[in-house]
């Protein structure tokens, strides 16, 4: 069943519930509102009964038509259905009002109330009559000279019957007229609440069978769960496509990449197997380790990026960042003696990281000032603290970066210059792994340049 429907049956059966709770509710106060008016018109009428009969005028042995002829006039009474009889302790009726005497009927006998009101208690019950009228009796005990009778005063409960039927009949009727209306009501908003989803399930169909990313949602007119679900749908599909793309011109140039070494390989190893002379033997073998160990750090590099874009956990422990430093800049010291390496301030700063990723980056960015400036460029390090963060700046005071290159410097295989980088043996990784690096301890890495004075890199890592 779809969830529209599901919700409108649970929508509806909550209302249901609360309106026949509330209906039942409704019924009950009303109901017992109207039995205690009934119950207070027989408490006035057998206080007028008392006040009408007078003993004084009865003499011995009593006489029962004089107690009859002392009973108010029933139109005395304001409410019509209304009966008054009086029982001796024989529990015969020796009275009754005129009201009884036309219709030649007596009130139903109830041994409680009697024997109650002879006890001296003033007693209420429900009857019903040999016509099944419902009758609501008052019993009393009515002393007359030494005896005590009981007066019966009763009141028809046909209008209140008539009132409660019709009251019933209207709030079962209200009660299914709303749950109706409230299914109808609820269907129709969920129809029109879920077509976003039952859009974005289409898409997400058309996705699937089609494999066409650039598919989107688009806003809806609302920011509610569903116009978050659709905003959220269409990030997801986008950040697919991104990957996707990625991955395609990551592969893409991978191939290349690793294609050009190929290529050298086998043509050296066709040159030795043409000519096995041993100076051609010499040459290749020399071409074919420089290829295969560039080869290695391209597959090198390329796991480890997968690693920090999978988000694997690195040894954590506190790692000294200006010792790292120093010891970096002796390395490229000693791998490039003509260049000037200098560090300006080296304050000292510790993090939570790992201590190898750590050097990496730095040897990374140094290696990238070397390879991509000219001998005469100074290399300046330096390190300090800023705030909550450690602040590493390697700048150089090389020929710069032009602007459009900036935003893709740490693409994977992206060169400025790809001639002068193959050169000097760049493949394009290293600032992607030091921007992953830097990702992966909640760094941020940027790069501010300016044309024919130099590029600074600059890594924040929390303290």
């Amino acid at each position: 069943m779809p969830i529209r429907w599901r919700l409108t049956l649970w929508f509806s059966i909550i209302v249901l519930s609360i309106l026949a709770a509330t209906s039942v509710l409704v019924y009950f106060f009303v109901s017992r509102y109207l039995l205690d008016e009934a119950d207070s018109n027989l408490d006035s009428y057998a206080a007028k009964v008392h006040g009408s009969i007078l003993p004084a005028k009865i003499d011995g042995p009593i006489d029962y038509n004089v107690v009859h002829s002392q009973l108010p006039a029933i139109n005395a009474f304001s409410s019509p259905g209304v009966y008054v009889q009086i029982i001796d302790d024989t529990g015969a009726v020796v009275v009754k009002s005129d009201s009884l005497l036309q219709m030649d009927q007596e009130l139903p006998a109830s041994a409680a109330l009697t024997t109650g009101a002879l006890q001296g208690e003033a007693e209420f019950e429900t009857l019903v009559a040999s016509d099944g009228t419902r009758l609501r009796v008052l019993a009393t005990p009515l002393y007359v000279q030494d005896r005590t009778l009981v007066l019966e005063v009763a009141q028809s409960l046909n209008i209140m019957d008539s009132t409660m039927s019709r009251l019933r009949l209207s709030l079962m009727g209200g009660v299914l007229l709303a749950v109706v209306l409230v299914a109808i009501a609820g269907a129709v908003i969920l129809t029109r609440a879920f077509q976003p989803v039952r859009r974005i399930s289409s898409i997400a169909r058309d996705i699937q069978e089609s494999a066409d990313l650039t598919r989107r949602v688009g806003q809806t007119k609302t920011a509610d769960e569903i116009g978050q679900l659709s905003s959220t749908f269409d990030h997801m599909i986008e950040r697919l496509e991104s990957v996707f793309e990625s991955q395609k011109k990551f592969i893409a140039d991978a191939s290349h990449e690793l294609r050009s070494p190929l290529t050298v390989i086998r043509g050296n190893l066709d040159l030795i197997r043409k000519h096995p002379d041993k100076e051609n033997v010499s040459e290749s073998l020399k071409a074919i380790e420089s290829e295969t160990v560039r080869m290695s750090k391209i597959v090198s590099d390329l796991l480890l990026l997968a690693e920090l874009e999978t988000g694997q956990e690195t040894k954590k422990g506190r790692v000294k960042l200006a010792e790292a430093v120093r010891e970096e800049v002796t390395r490229t010291r000693a791998l490039a003696p003509t260049r000037n390496v200098e560090i300006s301030r080296a304050e000292d700063i510790s993090i939570d990281g790992d201590g190898q990723r750590v050097r990496q980056l730095l040897g990374n960015l140094l290696d990238n000032a070397v390879k991509h400036t000219p001998e005469s460029s100074a290399i300046l390090v330096s390190l300090y603290r800023e705030g909550e963060w450690a602040r590493l700046d390697v700048s150089d005071t090389g020929p710069g970066i032009p602007p459009e290159h900036i935003p893709h410097l740490f693409d994977r295989f992206f060169r400025v210059d790809k001639a002068r980088s193959r050169s000097v043996g760049s493949h394009g990784l290293g600032l992607a792994i030091v921007k992953g690096i830097v990702e992966q301890h909640g760094g941020t890495v940027s790069v501010t340049s300016e044309m024919g004075k130099g590029t600074t890199f600059t890594v924040r890592l929390r303290i």
